[in-house]
């Protein structure tokens, strides 16, 4: 991805409160939805928005039973993840927090929600669905007719519900087209790595741990002479020449996590052997900034997770 021509604090927008369902009309990105309040009294829907280089987010809830049914974007594909405890069904497929809900351009969305009912929905060019694909063995669900539903390793989606928050509400730092950069490069991830769940690997594949092993050092040597770029695990796919799916299984055998955990892990001690080699001479925020972390206190909680102490203290008897 090239530099951003805009900011992703330019394309935030303050949460929105609504409390009549014609407003909320064509508030969604890139929708043209009617919706009908299924039971009486006094509605409260909050929209959260973001858009910027070609994607929109949308995070909404809403306080009670709505009907809703319309077009989504016509050019763009979406992409939806549920809060806890939501509820719903869509085009046929009952829906909750454990669901990602996946929409082909233009897709008739026809369903309702439950009360207490909280959403995110991410709208991107295909050029993301593209590169996904050059990577998947089965594209059935991007190209389904008609709205997807599946359920997702829970870690994975975790991870992408994290890639979303740290995109829509930057961290404390100011941002820059690298930030950005490392930000969007994150959510793809995430994204990825969900939609991998969905594909299924041929029978006669190199199946044997050896070839799981040297599929999963090859992508780690490569993953190691880039571990200053933004680099996306498609492009880890297409450089590996093999599928999401597969390098998901030569990762799990071979190191036990997956892709996109082991390049953070990768990066984690990258910052740390920095601080250790740095007599003192440098900061905690340099250091993590210069390897894509642009949440401090999200970092600072990931390297105590792994290392059992802040950089800070790292840093510090590097000092001394």
């Amino acid at each position: 991805m090239g530099q951003a021509s805009s900011s992703l604090r330019d394309g935030y927008q303050p949460p929105a409160r609504f409390h009549d369902l014609d407003e909320v009309n064509h508030a969604v990105s890139g929708s043209n939805l009617e919706f009908l309040q299924l039971k009486s009294g006094k509605l409260d829907i909050s929209l959260d928005q973001m858009s910027f280089d070609g994607l929109s987010v949308d995070i909404g809830t809403a306080n009670l039973p709505i009907r809703a049914m319309g077009e989504l974007d016509p050019e763009r594909f979406s992409i939806a993840v549920f809060a806890n405890g939501a509820q719903a069904m869509w085009n046929g497929n009952p829906i909750d927090d454990s669901h990602l809900l996946v929409c082909p351009p233009g897709v008739e969305l026809n369903g309702y929600l439950s009360p207490v009912y909280g959403w995110t929905s991410l709208v991107f060019l295909p050029e993301w669905i593209e590169s996904f694909e050059q990577v998947m063995l089965l594209t059935n669900v991007t190209h389904a007719s008609s709205g997807s539903s599946f359920r997702p390793n829970p870690t994975k989606l975790t991870d992408l519900w994290q890639a979303i928050e740290n995109l829509v509400r930057p961290a404390e730092i100011p941002l820059g087209s690298l930030a950005e950069e490392w930000l969007m490069t994150d959510l793809r991830n995430a994204l990825g790595a969900v939609l991998s769940d969905t594909d299924v690997p041929p029978a006669k594949v190199m199946t044997q741990a050896r070839g799981h092993f040297m599929t999963a050092k090859r992508a780690e040597f490569y993953m190691r002479e880039r571990i200053t770029e933004p680099l996306s695990v498609d492009d880890l796919c297409v450089a590996m020449n093999t599928s999401r799916r597969y390098l998901e299984y030569a990762f799990s055998e071979a190191f036990g996590t997956s892709p996109s955990r082991y390049l953070r892990l990768l990066r984690l001690h990258e910052v740390r052997n920095k601080l250790k080699a740095s007599g003192g001479q440098t900061t905690v925020t340099n250091e993590a900034l210069s390897l894509g972390f642009n949440h401090l206190s999200l970092f600072t909680t990931q390297y105590k997770s792994v290392f059992d102490e802040c950089p800070s203290l790292t840093l510090a008897r590097a000092g001394a």
